[in-house]
């Protein structure tokens, strides 16, 4: 083939890649975009009436119905913050390339750092056995948000107790399960993508954008790690975060 012609060729490959990669990005900010629109929409609502509320008619208000309000505004600003960090992640992640800073942790301290942001309330509902020496050296940012990711989603769709647990091993596993009903068989095969709902969940009316697993196995495989999903014993959901040479 003529060298023009060669030339020509690979002008058009490339312009081709930037086509995709154009058309990939478009469709990510409309995903992000209809994604922030509808789903902050319910919690932002809620508040505001409940703002409201306590400034128009605080005074007339009996003290249970204070307390109804006050619980069901700390559920909507706990929906309103997951769905604000899962917005940041899926901003972190689509941008190219991932942004990672490794250094050595100790995952223990992390988790006690953790769970109170994220599970202020359910706290009795979890139970950490992880060993306290353990230390890692990876990025503690990505870590973080694939544990987050997996304990919310545990306990948003499965039961108590929900266990955190490290395995000890030539590679480090944290390991996050349940003792709910565990994955619909129909659904396990599309759970790690994005936007993805069982049925269950969604004839429930349970709230979340189907985003949580999606995000976490996008940081897992951004570190080099991997995330795995299996029935637990005797019932449940159990997930496994592999990081194969994290240990120190």
């Amino acid at each position: 083939m003529p060298a023009r012609l060669e030339s020509e060729e690979r002008a058009l490959q490339m312009l081709e890649r930037a086509l995709h990669e154009l058309a990939e990005s478009d469709a990510r900010k409309n995903d992000f975009v209809a994604v922030a629109s509808h789903e902050l929409r319910t919690p932002i609502s809620v508040v505001h009436g409940i703002a409201a509320t306590l400034h128009l008619r605080g005074d007339e208000l009996e003290p249970e119905q204070v307390h109804e309000l006050r619980a069901t505004l700390f559920e909507q600003t706990e929906r309103l913050r997951d769905l604000a960090d899962q917005l940041l992640d899926l901003s972190r992640i689509d941008s190219r390339p991932l942004l990672l800073q490794p250094r050595p942790f100790r995952p223990r301290e992390r988790l006690d750092e953790l769970l109170p942001r994220i599970a202020a309330g359910r706290l009795e509902d979890i139970e950490v056995r992880v060993d306290p020496e353990d230390e890692l050296t990876t990025d503690a940012l990505a870590f973080e948000r694939v544990t987050a990711n997996l304990i919310l989603n545990a306990l948003r769709y499965g039961r108590p107790p929900v266990e955190v647990s490290s395995v000890s091993s030539k590679e480090y596993r944290l390991v996050v399960e349940d003792r709910g009903d565990g994955v619909a068989p129909e659904f396990v095969p599309r759970l790690f993508q994005r936007f993805s709902r069982g049925d269950e969940a969604q004839r429930q009316g349970l709230p979340g954008a189907g985003l949580g697993l999606a995000i976490a196995s996008a940081y897992a495989r951004a570190v080099g790690g991997e995330l795995r999903y299996e029935r637990a014993t005797p019932c449940g959901a159990r997930f496994t975060f592999t990081l194969p040479e994290a240990r120190t």
